[in-house]
């Protein structure tokens, strides 16, 4: 089981681009600490201020340009230490260490954290209905999934509200709210996250009429599909369950069988609504997977 401790991590990476910063004031532009500030900063900038001003969805898988930038700070900071050609200090091994926090930091979230390492679920095929899963209402009324027989329905599960490329994805569904209703489809966002939690994203979003939140209460729906996330929320989230949701999309007909279904298993890799929306309506060439998904971000 991978290790949870993202946010430590990014404040960490944070802190430390923000203290390069200061010293570049400081030295007066000393490249050491250019390169500090380059290999640590980038990605929690990403993640934390560009995520959400750009309402990024989705991202390249390598995250290349990141990357880069990230490799430049640490070949900067090195080279400008053993161009120096003088008896190197304690303190100006700091930048170094700082430079090499941040390259361990980004390469453990692209090549690591960012994967679910699920296996394809036995009951998310293509043709055939999905098992029975009992939900809540926001008003803790109990739904069964069959009770969606009868319209066209888009299950959405998503992580929580403390995830960024979720709560994007769910945004740019509603932006679709128009074409949905006119092809009678029914949406629900369904997660695990807490009543609370969800009547505030309900709140937020504004959500029309055929647009629904549902609490997966102890992921009793999830684990039917077997897309649970067991101990899959970051540390450092309070009033969030620790257990949480693989992202995954499925269309359904009405009569509850699988019309289209995205097991991704990078949370950061999405498919566009367009890939799926237009399968209620019998558009087999917009049918495709996650594999397809042009990403909006390097």
């Amino acid at each position: 089981m991978k290790t949870k401790l993202i946010l430590p991590m990014f404040l960490s990476n944070m802190l430390s681009g923000i203290g390069s910063g200061i010293m570049i004031y400081i030295s007066g532009g000393n490249l050491v600490w250019v390169g500090a500030l380059l290999a640590t900063l980038p990605l929690p900038f990403f993640l934390m201020v560009l995520t959400n001003a750009l309402s990024i969805s989705r991202t390249s898988e390598r995250l290349p340009a990141l990357q880069l930038i990230n490799l430049v700070g640490l070949t900067l900071v090195i080279y400008t230490l053993y161009s120096s050609q003088i008896v190197l200090t304690a303190a100006q091994f700091i930048p170094l260490g700082i430079a090499i926090l941040g390259f361990v930091s980004l390469h453990w979230y692209v090549w690591s954290f960012s994967y679910y390492q699920r296996e394809k679920s036995q009951a998310i095929i293509k043709g055939q209905r999905l098992p029975e899963m009992h939900f809540k209402r926001l008003d803790k009324s109990d739904v069964s999934s069959t009770s969606f027989n009868g319209s066209k329905t888009l299950l959405i599960f998503f992580r929580a509200n403390w995830c960024p490329f979720c709560m994007n994805q769910l945004k740019e569904v509603k932006k679709h709210a128009q074409k949905l209703m006119q092809d009678g489809v029914k949406v629900k966002f369904i997660s695990n996250q807490g009543f609370e939690n969800s009547k505030a994203l309900a709140d937020k979003l504004n959500l029309p009429h055929h647009f629904e939140i549902l609490q997966d209460e102890d992921l009793k729906g999830a684990k039917v599909l077997g897309i649970e996330d067991i101990d899959g929320s970051p540390v450092g989230m309070p009033g969030y369950p620790k257990d949480t949701v693989m992202a995954t999309v499925i269309a359904l007909d009405e009569e509850g069988n699988v019309l289209f279904g995205d097991e991704t298993d990078n949370y950061r890799r999405r498919p566009l609504p367009e890939t799926f929306i237009h399968v209620f309506d019998g558009s087999e060439k917009h049918s495709v997977t996650t594999s397809q998904i042009s990403p909006q971000i390097q």
